[in-house]
């Protein structure tokens, strides 16, 4: 039977490519190769699948301090990605925890030559095919005997299913950066805090991926693709006198560099987060709060990307022996199909298909997910029930097919689901932000509190590094909350019920997951639309390699009826003892 769907797959695999043309060499070495992997057999076991992938990459990097460059560089690289997978369609190696391992050397590179040598090509996919097939084996073995230690109660959930295959070569090269120009740029957007004596460190970062992607598979796929994706962070830190550490970031995001916004949009956002540093700095520490809430629409857009989609992809827990922990953390919305998570007038949707959205281009939009299936729209939610989950090629329970966003890299041998261009719309209770602002001064004046809590803006993705987010995480959990993390607050003001506003630092929300969505009492008529890169680091924490998802939010602003923000109580470190140098 596994040899009936092996042979199955390549004579449609064959037949396909008999339609297209192929002088890429890439692709050649690619077929050549995926030809002659139907005989691998070891343990008697055959790979029913295969995939080939690959990105022939231009990266430009730039970043600048203070005015002056730190780091400059363009590297091209080819980076080859094998699949194999033994057993079958219903059961393979993967879905437990030692998914790929591989007790075996190692003699495949990490990279194709860069020349169009295809036979040198064909000798690292054959090692890597060769390596990526005895890993599977040798991980089919580990799971067969977990199976003999468990009581499975339930039958199992197919491992993978079969997708249509698609043949799509899309024209197209690698963008040509403006490597000089974008040098200038990047450092006279960093002078730009060497006004701002308050800011103890801080950096503008350019980078463009240039990029054009492979893939090749035994159902039939093959797809060559440009790919492109330009960012530039411009972030600051300082430290107020109590050493508390306070932090602003402004990103811009575009596919190609020549469409990033004005280099004056650039100055203005990096002079605002000065100024923001520089309030934040002389800003009161917050207290302790319960109460009325209210989200602008971008902050409001920051949360809906963090909360939803963390949770609109829901991963199935991986086979283990019984008593071992397993570092799984499931979806909070598992088990919720069907249930009320946001109020009866919201609806979400998840489109990677749109490319603009009312003159805005949407970062989302993708043509194929790194499991080579097309991408479509998805109704998640509708007048705020739970529909569906965005799913990989992987099968959950209660639905079947990939919905084609298989966007990040996941766990125990799957690709993990992501976010692309997520729609949080509201079909009532909607009215302009100011009246909003005025409803959350009326609630306060009901309930006799002195001041309601405004968020403009949140720290997602993160610019805190590892290791502070490692002791923000302790922190949380000592301080007694019972949900995963939100991301920090950035900006997050009082609002006195004579309108007045302060700016406070130091709080942090408590006890906000998933269930808190439901207590939204109104939404703005402003929506923001919020671009940024996911990866799988926490809080999207910013500047870390691997897989990139560019993401667009589009959401209202939102008024909670009640949330709970925390006092912030860490140990800080005491702020340096001399001035810093003149640097003018």
């Amino acid at each position: 039977m596994v040899r009936k769907a092996i042979i199955s797959s390549l004579l449609c695999y064959a037949l396909l490519a008999q339609q297209q043309q192929v002088t890429d060499p890439i692709l050649k070495a690619m077929q050549a190769e995926m030809a002659r992997s139907k005989t691998l057999q070891l343990m008697g076991l055959q790979p029913y699948f295969i995939e080939y992938s690959a990105e022939d990459q231009e990266q430009t990097v730039v970043s600048a301090t203070l005015g002056g460059i730190t780091n400059a560089r363009q590297v091209r690289n080819r980076m080859p990605f094998v699949t194999v997978r033994v057993g079958s369609y219903e059961m393979d190696q993967t879905n437990q925890i030692y998914s790929n391992i591989y007790s075996g050397s190692r003699y495949d590179n990490d990279f194709l030559p860069l020349d169009e040598n295809i036979d040198l090509m064909r000798q690292n996919f054959w090692l890597a095919t060769d390596r990526a097939y005895k890993s599977a084996v040798e991980s089919m073995s580990a799971k067969q005997q977990i199976l003999k230690s468990i009581n499975v109660t339930e039958k199992l959930l197919p491992d993978n299913q079969p997708m249509p295959g698609v043949v799509k070569i899309v024209p197209g090269a690698r963008n040509k950066v403006d490597f000089d120009a974008w040098k200038a740029r990047t450092s006279k957007l960093s002078a730009v805090f060497g006004d701002y004596p308050q800011v103890l460190a801080s950096a503008a970062e350019f980078e463009a991926l240039s990029s054009i992607s492979y893939h090749l598979n035994t159902e039939g796929t093959m797809m060559r693709n440009p790919d492109y994706l330009t960012t530039m962070r411009i972030r600051a830190v300082g430290q107020a006198a109590d050493g508390s550490v306070v932090r602003d970031a402004a990103a811009f995001l575009s596919f190609e560099d020549t469409k990033m916004a004005p280099e004056a949009a650039m100055q203005a956002a990096a002079k605002q987060v000065g100024e923001n540093i520089k309030a934040l700095v002389d800003a009161p520490v917050g207290e302790s709060y319960s109460g009325p809430v209210l989200f602008e629409p971008m902050a409001a857009a920051q949360l809906f990307g963090q909360m939803l989609g963390d949770n609109l992809r829901n991963p199935r827990r991986p086979l283990s022996e019984p008593g071992r922990n397993v570092p799984f953390q499931p979806s909070e919305l598992d088990g919720k199909v069907g249930s009320r998570i946001l109020p009866d007038w919201f609806d979400v949707t998840d489109d990677p298909t749109l490319a603009t959205h009312q003159g805005h281009a949407l970062m989302g939009h993708y043509l194929i997910d790194t499991e080579a299936v097309p991408p479509k729209a998805v109704k998640l939610v509708e007048k705020g029930v739970l529909k569906e989950f965005l799913r990989t090629r992987q099968p959950i329970k209660g639905f079947t097919g990939s919905t084609g966003h298989a966007r990040l890299a996941g766990n125990f041998g799957h690709r993990s689901a992501a976010i692309a261009n997520l729609f949080v719309t509201a079909s009532a209770q909607t009215k302009p932000l100011a009246d909003l602002k005025k409803e959350l001064i009326e609630m306060c004046k009901q309930r006799s509190k002195p001041y309601g809590i405004l968020v403009r803006k949140m720290d997602y993705p993160s610019t805190a590094s590892v290791g502070e987010l490692q002791a923000m995480f302790q922190s949380m959990a000592q301080s007694g909350s019972t949900t995963r993390p939100v991301a920090p607050l950035t900006l997050v003001y009082r609002v006195y019920t004579d309108g007045r506003e302060e700016l406070i630092r130091n709080v942090r929300l408590k006890n906000v997951s998933t269930r808190s969505l439901r207590d939204i009492l109104s939404a703005t008529t402003e929506v923001a639309m919020y671009d940024y890169v996911n990866n799988n680091a926490p809080f999207a924490l910013m500047g870390i390699p691997g897989y990139l998802a560019s993401t667009t939010v589009a959401a209202p602003g939102v008024l909670f009826d009640e949330l709970e923000i925390d006092r912030i109580r860490d140990d800080t470190a005491k702020p340096p003892v001399v001035p810093p140098p003149a640097l003018r």
